[in-house]
């Protein structure tokens, strides 16, 4: 009898194990934090090669690897747990298919050998640029911040048709993002800093067909360093531009406006140009009213602007008096009454800061929307994010 219930047991009990194997299958297909081993190396791999990851693929399923899990799957409309399985698997292998698979193989070269991540993709080599497959088919989005080899291509080629100089090091920094901004401005693209399909494309293209047209971007050095300070802001035509990573998104109402008021300075960069100059704020209202402080602040302004007034709004990086940096949108044309009588400037211009999109559609449904669809598309450019009210 004791036998029979052991025997009973035992077939009870691999019954079980076997109900569960399945589960336990499905469980290690999916890759998520903790996960080691070739499988987290290879998706590390191709998130890489999509610029959303950063540095090498060392296997391990770390806190870094599952925001890029996450990025990836929120731009592939999938959801967004950071948890690795079967369908997030397919669309990231579909999505990086059209890279060399590497980050150090070449991903033009009609040779189809892989060389090192220090050899030259851009203008040093012709067989990329002449089949016309500069990314190798991989036109994933390039933005501010990102550190990949897909980034120094796109360097190589803006320095080759002079809207950078200096190095591509592979870091997209605020004077890769004026490169790329004068480049969709100069070839009616969208001027938003996002290096997407069409922007990639035209660079491609604009390689192929050896075309060098100078821009003024072309005196900037590359990557992530900033032009150089001076010790005025109002004493030459750049300034240090902001990090990057420190602008902040602040609201008007809720952030900016308390803390403003009138007589105090506010620094503007221009990530279009590298070009800064310093306002006095004249009054706040739905928007801050301002005018140049000198008359070098004027000039460099109305150079920012393609040398002439325009009600044309800029997306802009601006310096609050408590140091803290912030996005905008402005434009350079005088109206109404100034309080400076020396400045080159009869009267003021505004500056906008966020609003909620509602409130501005209400209030001021033309203009004033169009400055915060312009501080939206900075944003964006930025960091990738859509702002939704």
């Amino acid at each position: 009898m004791k036998h029979r219930r052991l025997v009973c047991f035992l077939a009870a009990f691999a019954l079980a194990v076997c109900s569960c194997a399945p589960a336990f299958a499905l469980q290690a297909s999916t890759l998520s934090i903790g996960s080691r081993g070739e499988d987290v190396r290879k998706m590390q791999q191709a998130l890489i090669d999509l610029g959303y990851l950063k540095g090498k693929a060392d296997g391990i399923f770390g806190r870094q690897t599952f925001q890029a899990v996450c990025n990836f799957q929120t731009a592939s409309k999938l959801t967004a747990d950071g948890l690795a399985g079967k369908k997030t698997l397919a669309a990231l292998y579909s999505a990086s298919s059209g890279s060399s698979g590497s980050s150090s193989q070449q991903q033009g070269s009609s040779s189809g050998s892989s060389g090192s991540s220090s050899q030259s993709q851009g203008s040093s080599s012709g067989s990329s640029s002449s089949s016309g497959s500069l990314f190798g088919g991989n036109y994933a989005t390039l933005r501010l911040n990102d550190r990949n080899d897909r980034v120094k291509v796109m360097q190589q080629a803006l320095i080759r048709l002079n809207y950078l100089s200096g190095k591509a090091d592979g870091i997209f920094g605020n004077q890769t993002l004026n490169a790329v901004l004068s480049f969709q401005q100069k070839n009616s693209l969208t001027a938003d800093g996002l290096a997407g399909k069409k922007t990639l494309a035209a660079l491609e293209a604009a390689i192929q067909g050896g075309s060098g047209s100078s821009s003024s971007s072309g005196s900037q050095s590359s990557g992530s360093s900033s032009s150089s300070s001076s010790s005025s802001p109002s004493s030459s035509l750049t300034t240090t531009a902001p990090d990057g990573s420190k602008v902040r998104l602040l609201h008007w109402y809720n952030d900016v406006k308390p803390t403003l008021r009138g007589g105090q300075h506010l620094l503007v960069y221009d990530p279009s140009t590298g070009i800064s100059w310093t306002l006095r704020i004249h009054s706040c209202g739905r928007h801050c009213d301002a005018e140049p402080l000198t008359a070098q602040d004027t000039a460099n302004m109305v150079k920012a602007f393609g040398g002439q007034n325009t009600w044309n709004q800029k997306g802009v990086f601006v310096k609050l008096p408590s140091g803290i940096w912030t996005v905008g949108s402005t434009h350079d044309m005088p109206h109404e009454s100034g309080t400076i009588s020396d400045n080159n400037f009869n009267g003021h211009l505004c500056v906008h800061f966020l609003r909620d999109m509602a409130e501005a559609k209400e209030k001021d449904p033309n203009y004033g929307v169009a400055n915060q669809e312009t501080i939206r598309a900075l944003w964006k450019s930025m960091t990738g994010e859509v702002i939704s009210n």
